[in-house]
């Protein structure tokens, strides 16, 4: 009921009345960002009557290339990146709320000199997304390399992203113009083997898989039109920070020059809930754990580097209102402030390969919510995220989950 105005666009939307432009961004979840990962490559498609046509891919930084000026890099670049003093496109979504990311990525793209066009919305995809979708399609071949869904022990992952990170990220001894344009030419014979045949043949699997996807977050919409939009953000497709009137948590981890390490770092978090009189006093702590050992990140050594040190900005939305009492672990010092509705505890840890790292905060609720004999509870999923365990102990009972998608709790 509540997509309906998204319902009721979805023929406009596949082209009904004309073309639709989109424009399409990747976002490689190892290497974990704010809303997913970091923007990689970008294409546009249109859509006219049904019918879907890549125009154009290519690579991030060809786009921020296009840029005509350097734009000085925010305070949290200058503060927790390494040797990054502009701002570039690919670095723009800082912010967990996806439309607020959008934002920052489209006032930077206004000073490319490129044009795109008049695209209907922005849509973000994870390498998830990419192996869900081989799993159904099948194995590719592109560039000499096999792109398959089978597990391949050098990174202990789907081959498709061993194959994808090794065409664009291993050193070699030549320029290559094109690091990332695998990714336009797999996209095209995805598109090309998915619509090439009888719907009955894959659509069904692929439109189950696009909702599953959509629901974890690992696909995110952004619509320039209003009732569209406002489709997307009720079936919570639009990776949004929702305001709740309850306790709230929302754990955001981004990797900032540590490789590709969020292949191996495993995350738990646990909270524990005591009433101290009046009050409503949480611990939360967050374990991060690689098991896997390190890659040789020499360049001169031309490895492949996937496992480095995680140096990893972390931010937590609780409660606005909620008192800090304890942060322990942060490697630099830690701040609280206000932002999208919440208050936000801020800190910075890394993580060794074959190392562990544990961060503990303390913090009272805001009486209103202290003062409720029910307790209720959202924890939103940052996107890009994969087999995060949540632990909630109170007095009265334990909850553990692997949170694939927003959860509501009431105690």
């Amino acid at each position: 009921v509540d997509a309906k105005p998204l319902l009721k666009k979805l023929p406009e939307l596949m082209g009904s009345l004309g073309g639709r432009k989109y424009l399409l961004l990747f976002q490689n979840d190892a290497e974990l960002r704010a809303t997913g990962g970091f923007i990689t490559a970008y294409a546009i498609f249109d859509i006219n009557k049904g019918k879907l046509t890549v125009e154009r891919s290519d690579d991030i930084y060809k786009l921020d290339e296009a840029k005509k000026r350097q734009f000085p890099a925010p305070e949290k670049i200058l503060t927790y990146h390494k040797d990054v003093r502009n701002y570039q496109l690919r670095d723009s979504n800082l912010s967990p709320d996806f439309v607020t990311s959008i934002q920052s990525f489209e006032s930077l793209l206004k000073d490319a000199d490129v044009d795109l066009g008049a695209y209907q919305a922005v849509i973000a995809l994870d390498t998830h997304v990419l192996v869900s979708t081989v799993k159904i399609l099948g194995e590719f071949n592109i560039a000499g390399r096999s792109f398959s869904a089978d597990s391949d022990k050098r990174c202990d992952c789907p081959k498709v992203i061993y194959e994808l990170e090794d065409y664009a990220t291993r050193p070699v001894a030549f320029i290559r113009d094109d690091r990332k344009g695998v990714i336009g030419a797999l996209l095209y014979q995805i598109m090309q083997r998915a619509l090439g045949v009888s719907p009955s043949q894959y659509w069904g699997k692929l439109f189950q898989m696009f909702i599953d996807e959509s629901k974890q977050k690992h696909i995110l919409f952004y619509f320039k039109d209003s009732e569209a939009q406002k489709g997307i953000e009720a079936l919570n497709f639009g990776g949004r920070i929702h305001d709740f009137d309850g306790d709230y948590l929302h754990i955001n981890n981004v990797n900032f020059a540590g490789a590709k390490s969020n292949l191996f770092v495993e995350n738990s978090v646990l909270q524990e809930i005591e009433r101290q009189g009046n009050n409503l006093v949480k611990t939360v702590t967050l374990s991060y754990k690689n098991p896997a050992p390190p890659s040789n990140c020499n360049l001169e050594a031309g490895q492949l580097c996937l496992n480095g040190i995680l140096r990893n900005w972390l931010r937590v939305y609780v409660p606005k209102g909620s008192e800090l009492i304890e942060f322990k672990g942060s490697e630099l010092k830690n701040q609280t402030y206000e932002e999208l509705g919440k208050t936000v505890f801020e800190g910075f840890l890394t993580v060794k390969p074959q190392g562990a790292s544990e961060v503990k905060l303390k913090y009272k609720l805001p009486q209103d919510i202290s003062a409720k004999k029910d307790l209720k509870m959202l924890i939103q999923k940052q996107p890009g995220t994969l087999e995060h365990e949540y632990q909630i102990n109170n007095q009265s009972r334990q909850e553990k989950i692997i949170l694939d998608t927003d959860e509501t709790f009431s105690f």
